[in-house]
């Protein structure tokens, strides 16, 4: 029986998860290591800067075995341009560029973009009683361009923001495991990628009574939410897009002998960008490491190790600055009333991905333990609350929600998968996509109703606050080991002086 359920948990996709590592990987992951060395650069101390230079350098010698790689681009080039189109169109939708109306979270991210812009690094808010507040979190994002704007000037800053992230998004379109000519099939594909929610709608009309005005918010029709990839690209690309490249490359590669040192620098990299991509992804990485035990078909390398250790712990400390001052809480608590908050989250659950889930575990002949990962965490974070908007749901979510999107991708690959005994075709699980594209509908509409509004990259962040150090974003530099490493912050300009032009 024990053997049976090994055998079950390891299950893989024979088409997609033992790809070897190729070209799109090595972009992947140039992608990701970009802020990491403009971050180790331009905030530490120089001795302190070479070493971890040295140090990730390093790894990407010997977490890659170079002689393996595929240098071989997966798409062909009309698919591959269909894709980078995509992309464009995609996130002109969001608010990096400014195209159209941004969501209101925008004004935060612009504030923090303009900072690291005019501000010499690190950014410190206030100095008070031998102590700096400085800019410590989900920061990878916004480094290359803000390097960028400070060389160029700020009025490039739009337009680089958004080839970064359309940069990003057309990285993870290429990850998934989409058909590689084009066609009919790529591009109902991609719709459905676009378009990839829980059902929502179904959600709203049950506890609003009443069909939602166009274009409000569906994601919060209770008090949990786990967005749509179109709601997370539009509010919160500096978080999605890690987490997507992490997810996608794992589902790619995890079955192939070569990649848990790859997995290993991907990890070191990835907690500048945000430390939720880790927490959600380690379930996943759990599973790679019990394939890795039981096959024992490569030794790991000490550098890639030491450097994750080593990274980690360092970034574990500068990310965790006075980390108690961010609420945290569980749903229980919250709720106050029991009752109300089982019979909301069974409603939840049911409807953003446990239906299909279950649709799902009828229909896969292959990554079974993939998709019990997924269930489980989808199914306990609800029962948990941190961040002022509940970042650890929306954030930890992100990578199950990007498995069980490519796993009904390849139920509409053919020869993928053996079909259930009746033959029958996946038309639920299309009704239920449809429902759900209800959702990212309602975001695209939302871009373009509302009236486009300019960005102030004058205003600080703390102004952007009016006033206050969100705990999220602003730590305390009270630890003697993190000053050491960092260099002395730089308090940051204020909105006269950037208009003076005195950066």
């Amino acid at each position: 029986m024990t053997r049976t359920f090994l055998t079950r948990l390891l299950s893989h996709d024979r088409v997609n998860s033992v790809r070897p590592l190729d070209s799109l990987s090595i972009a992947v992951l140039a992608y990701l290591a970009l802020p990491n060395f403009i971050f180790v650069i331009g905030w530490l101390r120089w001795p302190f800067a070479l070493f971890f230079s040295f140090l990730l350098a390093c790894s990407f010698g010997t977490a890659i075995d170079w002689r393996q790689v595929v240098w071989r681009w997966p798409y062909r080039r009309s698919a591959g341009l269909t894709l980078v189109t995509a992309a464009l169109v995609w996130c002109a939708f969001g608010g990096a560029g400014h195209f159209v109306a941004a969501s209101i979270d925008w004004q935060t991210r612009d504030a923090v973009l303009g900072d690291l812009t005019y501000c010499d690094w690190p950014v410190s808010y206030a100095f008070r009683e031998g102590v700096h507040y400085i800019l410590r979190s989900a920061i990878g994002y916004f480094l290359p361009t803000a390097l960028l704007a400070k060389a160029l000037g700020i009025q490039v800053v739009d337009l680089a923001l958004y080839l970064w992230t359309a940069l990003g998004t057309t990285l993870f379109l290429h990850s998934l495991p989409l058909p590689q000519r084009l066609g009919l099939r790529l591009l109902l594909l991609l719709l459905l990628v676009v378009l990839f929610s829980g059902m929502d709608l179904l959600g709203a009309l049950t506890y609003w009574g009443e069909w939602p005005e166009f274009p409000v918010r569906l994601e919060w029709w209770t008090r949990f939410s786990y967005p749509s990839l179109s709601g997370q690209l539009f509010w919160a690309p500096n978080h999605a897009l890690p987490i997507w490249l992490g997810a996608a490359l794992f589902y790619r590669h995890w079955q192939n002998p070569a990649f848990l040192p790859f997995a290993l620098l991907l990890g070191a990299l990835l907690l500048l960008w945000t430390p939720f991509a880790l927490l959600g992804l380690a379930p996943f990485f759990l599973l790679s490491v019990l394939q890795y035990g039981v096959s024992r078909n490569q030794r790991i390398s000490l550098t890639p190790l030491m450097t994750t250790i080593l990274v980690m712990a360092w970034m574990g400390r500068f990310l965790t600055l006075n980390i108690d001052d961010i609420p945290a809480t569980s749903s229980l608590q919250q709720a106050g009333a029991a009752k109300g908050f089982l019979s909301s989250y069974l409603v939840f659950i049911l409807l953003e991905f446990g239906a299909l889930s279950l649709l799902l575990a009828s229909r896969l002949r292959h990554s079974h333990g993939i998709l019990w990962i997924s269930m489980a965490t989808l199914g306990l974070l609800p029962l948990g609350v941190f961040g002022p908007s509940n970042d650890l749901l929306l954030r930890v979510s992100t990578p199950s929600l990007i498995m069980l999107l490519i796993l009904t991708l390849t139920l509409f690959q053919p020869g993928n998968n053996s079909p259930p005994a009746e033959g029958s075709r996946p038309w639920l699980i299309v009704a239920m996509l449809s429902i759900g594209a209800f959702t990212p509908f309602h975001e695209f509409g939302r871009a373009v109703i509302v009236r486009r509004w300019p960005p102030n990259y004058e205003r600080t962040l703390v102004d952007q606050q009016h006033g206050s150090f969100p705990p999220h974003y602003i730590g305390r530099l009270d630890r003697a080991d993190v000053r050491l490493l960092l260099r002395d912050p730089a308090i940051v300009p204020s909105s006269t002086q950037r208009r003076a032009g005195h950066h």
